[in-house]
């Protein structure tokens, strides 16, 4: 059976083209992403703009049509956080479906959570307990468990494109907007992740492309050589410390020069950085 999988996320759309086998286990075909930001200015129940929800179509019209000519036997879609809080989320939907036939189903925060934790742990040996982090553009999510048996998964309105239409208001950062968007993170984790400490973990995976390139960037600044793959990466809390200090206090010209960077996440790596930091050091993780 041949699948295509598509992420309508706040921040990009993903896709992936997958040959399942007999045993279940698949082989990817294809991968597509595009950043939309379908969430920019649309968080917190307010409206989807109609120049978001234009982008995030021609980008599902593309994939549709790509997942067509590989002959897939099925398009499968989910919608997360901007879709699920906007008060036109539902006209959205629709025009999807009008437009490219793909019926996305909107999932829950904590089903986000759980199905990402599975997605994280594939292919890789956790044995022990692990807490995964997933970090977009509207929510992170945080989990912990032992290989895909998730014990705890949460989903907290923290994602990049939130946190930095509220606390993001100057170039560079204010350490007062800096102070306000940390008391902000640890108000809303502080309990959970207590939890987490108190059970136990033995690593911390990183997902999204947030994460990814937070990671990419601080490897780069701390090697000097733009890391080649970035699965199975290591950064150390220490080195993201760094790289939220700096970034902190660079202006966008500045970040855009950074090396690793992708020039369209340069304005969101300042909340990323710091929720990134932040998170680790809510954990205990070095």
């Amino acid at each position: 059976m041949r699948l295509a999988a598509i992420d309508i996320g706040t921040n990009s759309v993903h896709m992936i083209v997958v040959q399942v086998r007999a045993d279940f286990s698949f082989e990817v075909i294809d991968r597509e992403k595009e950043m939309v930001r379908l969430g920019a200015g649309g968080l917190d129940g307010r409206r989807l703009t109609r120049e978001a929800m234009t982008g995030a179509l021609q980008a599902l019209s593309k994939f549709e049509r790509l997942a067509r000519s590989y002959q897939v036997d099925e398009i499968l879609a989910a919608a997360t956080s901007a879709t699920r809080e906007a008060e036109n989320g539902g006209d959205f939907l629709r025009a999807i479906e009008a437009d490219t036939g793909i019926r996305p189903r909107i999932i829950t925060g904590t089903e986000e959570a759980r199905l990402i934790h599975r997605a994280a742990v594939y292919g890789i040996d956790t044995p022990t307990p692990a807490v995964v982090i997933d970090i977009g553009g509207g929510s992170v999510e945080v989990t912990l468990g032992a290989g895909d048996q998730v014990r705890f998964a949460r989903s907290f309105k923290l994602g990049v494109i939130r946190l930095s239409e509220r606390f993001v208001t100057s170039d560079p950062l204010s350490r007062r907007d800096e102070r306000q968007m940390v008391a902000h993170i640890d108000e809303l984790v502080e309990r959970y992740v207590g939890h987490l400490r108190g059970a136990g973990f033995s690593r911390v995976i990183g997902t999204s492309g947030t994460i990814l390139s937070v990671a990419a960037v601080a490897e780069a600044v701390e090697t000097g050589t733009v890391p080649a793959e970035l699965r199975n990466l290591r950064v150390s809390a220490k080195a993201i410390r760094r790289l939220r200090k700096l970034v902190c206090g660079q202006t966008l010209e500045e970040r855009l020069a950074l090396p690793g960077l992708d020039p369209k996440r340069a304005d969101l790596i300042v909340a990323g950085a710091v929720l990134v930091d932040t998170l680790l050091r809510a954990l205990d993780a070095d």
